[in-house]
């Protein structure tokens, strides 16, 4: 039987396997972020919000990422393409995945080349993007303009954010599918990692793209992943005080793993 506390609510550990999926789920989370700081009625959530914005843009401005993801997508919709006379497909839900993947396709060939054209041609994000590399530099008498705007009406400041966020919204919802297709393509595995470590291999074609580490809530120790498209290491740690190094457990622990690929 297996152990309850597998059964319980999950902390999922997400460990990315291609440079890919690493910058898919930094994009995602700046997202969450982001959306987090615009519904907020405060100052401080429109500060989060904006400075996201600013990390957001200083992400995707390292590589085409919108081109990218036309590619993945149309890689995407190819794969499921092949699945629909598969046994146990739902062919309603697998053409809707791939109305979402045209569609999503088409919006990012209609997005603006350049992320970061947004700050260059705006030069009040421009000026707030300059400071926030300095630790404090968007404070009050640094930045006067930017405190102005802070002290705007709550509507006002987030018609402002959610007018700079539109033009990043195809990249988000592009990479919220990506991850979402690729978390769902696996299932949870019951593994046990005997004096606190696993290992595995993962050879396969295709090659796996992410794994997740499925441990119940309450837990004591937390997993370190590292690996490669080939192998992986998990080994299990607890850290029974923030002032301390976190110390590998010696006993064995039970999990779940999902090794993920489509």
């Amino acid at each position: 039987m297996r152990n309850a506390a597998l059964q319980a609510p999950s902390i999922a550990y997400e460990q990315p396997l291609n440079e890919r999926v690493r910058t898919l789920l930094r994009v995602e989370f700046l997202h969450h972020q982001g959306r987090f700081g615009i519904a907020g009625e405060s100052q401080w959530h429109s500060r989060l919000a904006l400075s996201t914005f600013v990390e957001l843009i200083d992400l995707l401005g390292r590589g085409d990422l919108r081109y990218e993801l036309q590619k993945e997508l149309q890689r995407l919709s190819n794969t499921l393409l092949a699945l629909q006379q598969a046994p146990g497909v739902d062919p309603t839900r697998l053409q809707a995945i791939l109305c979402e993947c045209e569609h999503l396709v088409e919006q990012l060939r209609a997005t603006p080349y350049g992320a970061g054209n947004e700050i260059k041609n705006n030069d009040f994000l421009y000026t707030v993007s300059q400071r926030s590399g300095i630790a404090g530099g968007t404070c009050g008498f640094d930045l006067p303009v930017y405190h102005r705007w802070l002290h705007q009406s709550p509507e006002l400041r987030r018609a402002d954010l959610e007018h700079w966020f539109e033009g990043l919204e195809a990249v988000g919802k592009a990479t919220h599918l990506v991850l979402r297709l690729l978390r769902e393509s696996a299932d949870a595995v019951p593994e046990i990692a005997y004096g606190g470590t696993f290992q595995a291999s993962l050879d396969r074609t295709p090659p796996y793209q992410m794994l997740r580490v499925l441990l119940a809530q309450g837990e004591p120790h937390f997993p370190e992943i590292s690996g490669n498209r080939h192998f992986c290491t998990i080994r299990f740690l607890e850290q029974t005080s923030l002032r301390e190094r976190p110390q590998q457990v010696a006993m064995d622990v039970e999990f779940r793993l999902e090794r993920c690929t489509v």
